[in-house]
């Protein structure tokens, strides 16, 4: 006759204090790896983020610091277009911020580089799957208005995401150096025009100035400028982060 004895725990399973000291060592394990994971997970993704929104930030500062070839006025005057200094272009841009449809936007796109640049030094984008990296196109990150006819219909052929920016000036708000939001996005008190703003009473020579601003950024999605035509900021949101700029004479 055979002994059968050896067989019960495996016809039988588990006893339930296995089952419950199974079940803690698995709580205990679980704890160690949420404690020690989780929190510098989460520092990763604090830091990638800090990181994105500096970049995206660095892009509008360098474009405000820089004038293209098709930017620089020809006459003694700027206007929207065409402007006498990067101050000057800081200035109509933040007028640009009176309405999303006008705001400047920040993207990258794949630029053609067989193609010959064009007025503003930048060419133009390939169509999303079209082209080669490295080969016959380069990534280019830009921020222009997003009503710009050159750049308006590279919108659609962005890589990754795009970002409408509302700039709105701040305003001082007593002696103590202390500033708050423009009650009007773009529009600055007493000044029609960037000279008129930097030039002191009764002189027509501008000494110089500074304004400083704050920067929201919103998410363009879907990347449609269409989508935003008669659109309010108030429609669209809070903004995904915010940083406080100026820009100089």
């Amino acid at each position: 006759m055979k002994n059968t004895s050896f067989s019960l725990r495996s016809l039988h399973g588990f006893t339930l204090m296995e089952s419950l000291l199974a079940i803690a060592l698995v709580g205990v394990l679980l704890s160690i790896f949420l404690t020690v994971f989780v929190p510098s997970r989460g520092l990763v993704r604090q830091a990638l983020t800090r990181q994105e929104s500096e970049r995206i930030t660095g892009i509008l500062r360098a474009e405000m610091s820089t004038l293209r070839d098709d930017e620089i006025a020809k006459g003694k005057n700027s206007s929207d277009k065409e402007y006498l200094s990067t101050f000057d272009k800081g200035f109509y841009w933040l007028q640009k911020s009176k309405r999303p449809s006008s705001a400047i936007v920040i993207f990258s796109y794949r630029a053609d580089m067989s193609k010959k640049p064009r007025a503003d030094g930048s060419y133009p984008a390939i169509p999303a799957g079209k082209s080669v990296p490295g080969k016959n196109s380069q990534l280019v990150s830009i921020a222009c208005p997003m009503d710009d006819p050159l750049h308006r219909n590279e919108i659609s052929a962005a890589v990754g995401p795009v970002f409408v920016v509302k700039m709105t000036q701040l305003e001082r708000t007593g002696n103590k150096g202390e500033y708050r939001l423009a009650r009007m996005p773009g529009v600055i008190n007493g000044a029609s025009t960037p000279e008129s703003y930097v030039s002191r009473p009764g002189e027509k020579v501008a000494w110089g100035g500074a304004v400083f601003f704050r920067a929201d950024f919103y998410l363009m999605s879907p990347p449609n400028p269409a989508r935003y035509r008669g659109k309010t900021w108030a429609k669209l949101g809070r903004p995904l982060f915010s940083a406080n700029l100026s820009f100089h004479r």
